[in-house]
Order: structure tokens, then C-alpha cells, then sequence
């Protein structure tokens, strides 16, 4: 699996999860009576500088613990992980982590912040269902 692939992936989502966050922040500010600070850098309502260093911090942490395992498999001479009994694929230890931060970032998008926004993919999952359910009972 390349991990170049799956980081460009990563860098995907974690744009994708700033922008719906940043439209739930919008929406979140927007949906108060009282709104005495602007949305905007406003002070703790919407985007603010403390939001804006828990960026920095995630994106540093999403950069630097891929970089550090690739570093510290090869020092200690750390085989890729194989899976064969759906694929012949290896996986290095930094791509399974990636992955994971691929998962986070796309839990924090579809179960907090679009929600926020007003588009609850899982209750619309759900709708599906239950209609396709009703569709199957009359038949």
C-alpha cells in the first residue's frame, strides 16, 4: 500500500474536516440569539486563535508521528505488516497510522461537524432503510 497515497488521502480529510468545521462553527454561532463577537476571530464564538493553534497542533502531530515511524522502522529493521488472507498487500507501520487518522478525521466530518451543519448522514442512512424496508414488506 503506498503510503504516499494514503497521506495525500489524510491531507484530504483533514482539509475537508476544516472546512465542515469551520461551516459548524458558522452555523452554531449563527443559531444564537445573542451574538455580541463576530463569528469570525470573534472571542471564543466561531474560529478563534485558540482553534486555530489546536490546528497547528493536530496538523503537527498528523506530520511528525508518520515521519518519526518510517525513521524508527527502518533503524530497527521493522518488516512491513502482510494481511495475506484477504490481500497481498504490506503495510508499514506509518500507513496503519495513517489510516487511523484518516478514520478520525472522517468521524469528527460525518458525526460532528456535518451534523452541526444540518446534514445528519446517519439518520438519513437510516431513512433509507426503513424505507427500503417498507418497499420490501409491500412486495
Amino acid at each position: 500500500v503506498s503510503f504516499n497515497d494514503v497521506f495525500y488521502i489524510m491531507f484530504g480529510f483533514m482539509l475537508l474536516d476544516l472546512i465542515t468545521g469551520l461551516l459548524a462553527s458558522y452555523f452554531d454561532w449563527k443559531k444564537k440569539p445573542e451574538k455580541k463577537d463576530r463569528w469570525f476571530f470573534g472571542k471564543g464564538e466561531g474560529f478563534s486563535s485558540d482553534k486555530a493553534k489546536k490546528l497547528g497542533v493536530k496538523l503537527g502531530v498528523y506530520l511528525i508521528v508518520p515521519l518519526a515511524l518510517i525513521k524508527i522502522q527502518k533503524i530497527l529493521l521493522i518488516k512491513n505488516f502482510k494481511y495475506e488472507s484477504f490481500s497481498e498487500a504490506e503495510f508499514e507501520l506509518a500507513t496503519i497510522v495513517v489510516i487511523i487518522f484518516c478514520l478520525i478525521e472522517g468521524f469528527s466530518i460525518f458525526h460532528e461537524n456535518l451534523p452541526k451543519c444540518g446534514f445528519n448522514l446517519w439518520k438519513s442512512i437510516k431513512k433509507m432503510i426503513g424505507f427500503y424496508k417498507e418497499i420490501k414488506e409491500e412486495i
